[in-house]
């Protein structure tokens, strides 16, 4: 007969006992044999924290750049007079002290630039059409201007088209960073950061330019987690180090310098940016190195959704990844204790064998048809019992309420011993009968019926060792409970009394207070 599981008596207890050994076997070639893939995710996953919560520094400049958009006059762009211009974004440079410069293009290319200098600010105005020459203007403190030559390192081809390129490429609502030399031959030491404004229809480009320091003590002030080495790297190959969250001065000018990939002083660093450049490791996806015998993890975040621009890098050490937790002499301690706990959980099994195998048997539940029938075949005793009617009383010819006491005693017995299954709608020399007696409308109303009676005369809270259905046998109706024991002592309400019941044989045995007790204490 099959059980709930498709297990049987010894079945059960072989399944049980192998099952532990493949479960301390799977665990202790996951605690030793797997001990790389574990170390693995840690440091995939403090490499790619440590990185992400730098970032969150850098995004509070990405703010200010958004923010200062909103601060723009619409009038202002639409007709780019160079006064309101001037105006504009002279007082923008001096509430944000971290912007070096502000340019303002569109589809064509550069319409007007302001750049912060010591003494004031410079502004280039492109021409157009017939005088495509840029005039440069000295911007005094109190406004008044002086002609200035063009600034040596300026290529204005260059920089009308990768600002058009970058207003083409970029939608509403980004921001790119990208270095400033795309514009300006400034090196890495500059970046800009670029985003769209809409006015009337037309799309213009307001592009920030910050010095790196503005980025560097962003980072110098944020949780840097396990990360001991940050630095920011360009697909260029370009890579700019932030030597412990500072910045590496050059020529005591506060600004740090790039380096090529594999060039940096700092061999961690040099390591992780040569791997980058060789395509050994790819931005977005933490790698693994070793610099002097000892293990590294980085990882490169880009700072934008462009693939061409700025992104944060990080390394940190293994030694501050693996935690008491994923270290040898814990996986070893592990490993002896998964073993001892094993080996308490087969002697509990083996001392617990009968009781296991009784289980087996115990849990059976009649499915089909089928398993009714061998049920029946096995006829009645201390798990089983048969009912021909749920409440109709044959002798009297009609309901009876003593016909469903019957019922539910059966079922309290089985609760309050060993489990068993009540079978109504069988005779009790095993011809299986129906209950079409009954009257119910249907096979439903039936199984309501009875579970709204054990409900009422048992509990509610006594419904998880309950299964009922209803199984067409022979073309007949026969309800089927099949009852757990429960764990705690399952009494029948009669009226304003309470009844308890347990199996003794194939009958129902109601105990005094005094039997009661004895079994309490026995269970």
């Amino acid at each position: 007969m099959p059980t709930r599981n498709g297990l049987v008596g010894r079945q059960l207890y072989r399944i049980l006992f192998y099952g532990v050994i493949f479960t301390v076997l799977a665990v202790g070639v996951l605690a030793f044999w797997g001990v790389r893939e574990i170390r693995r995710d840690a440091a995939v996953l403090a490499v790619e924290n440590s990185a992400r919560g730098l970032s969150g520094a850098v995004t509070v400049l990405v703010n200010a750049v958004t923010s200062a958009n909103d601060e723009i006059d619409l009038k202002t762009l639409r007709s780019l007079s160079p006064e309101s211009l001037r105006r504009t974004l002279s007082a923008m440079l001096k509430r944000y002290p971290n912007l070096a410069s502000v340019m303002v293009s569109d589809g064509k290319g550069l319409r007007y630039m302001l750049t912060r200098q010591p003494d004031g600010a410079m502004e280039a105005l492109p021409g157009r059409g017939d005088d495509p020459s840029t005039r440069w203007n000295f911007v005094k403190p109190d406004g008044e201007l002086e002609p200035r030559d063009a600034a040596p390192d300026f290529n204005r081809k260059e920089m009308d088209g990768a600002l058009a390129q970058e207003l083409a490429a970029l939608q509403p609502g980004q921001v790119r960073w990208r270095s400033a030399s795309r514009f300006h031959k400034a090196g890495e030491s500059w970046l800009t950061a670029s985003s769209l404004v809409e006015s009337d229809g037309e799309h213009y480009l307001m592009s920030y330019v910050f010095p790196i320091n503005a980025v560097a003590n962003q980072l110098e002030g944020a949780e840097k987690g396990g990360a001991e080495r940050i630095f920011l790297y360009w697909t260029n190959g370009r890579v700019l180090p932030i030597s412990g969250l500072g910045v590496t001065p050059e020529d005591g000018d506060g600004i740090s310098r790039a380096y090529d990939a594999g060039a940096v002083p700092d061999p961690v660093v040099a390591e992780a940016t040569r791997r980058l450049a060789s395509g050994r490791a790819a931005e977005g996806k933490p790698f693994a190195y070793a610099v002097n015998g000892e293990a590294w993890w980085s990882y490169v975040l880009p700072l934008t959704v462009f693939g061409d621009t700025m992104a944060l890098g990080v390394a940190v050490p293994r030694k501050n990844i693996v935690s008491a937790l994923t270290s040898d002499s814990f996986l070893i301690f592990f490993g002896g204790f998964l073993a001892l706990l094993a080996a308490a959980a087969l002697v509990v099994l083996h001392r617990n064998k009968a009781r296991i195998e009784a289980m087996g048997h115990r849990l059976r539940v009649a499915r089909t048809a089928q398993d009714v029938l061998r049920l029946i075949a096995e006829g009645e005793g201390a798990g089983l019992e048969f009912k021909q009617t749920l409440r109709f009383n044959l002798k009297a010819g009609k309901n009876g309420r003593e016909i469903e006491h019957a019922s539910l005693k059966t079922v309290a017995g089985f609760m309050n011993s060993d489990g068993g299954t009540l079978l109504v709608g069988v005779a009790d020399d095993g011809v299986v009968t129906g209950f079409e007696e009954d009257k119910f409308e249907s096979p439903d109303k039936a199984l309501l019926h009875f579970n709204n009676l054990f409900n009422q005369c048992i509990g509610t809270e006594f419904a998880r060792y309950l299964d009922t259905a209803v199984i067409e046998v022979q073309g007949k109706s026969v309800l089927r409970a099949h009852c757990l024991p429960a764990k705690a002592p399952a009494f029948l309400r009669d009226g304003k009394t309470e009844e308890f019941y347990v199996r003794s044989g194939p009958a129902s045995r109601q105990l005094s207070l005094v039997q009661f007790y004895e079994w309490l204490k026995k269970h």
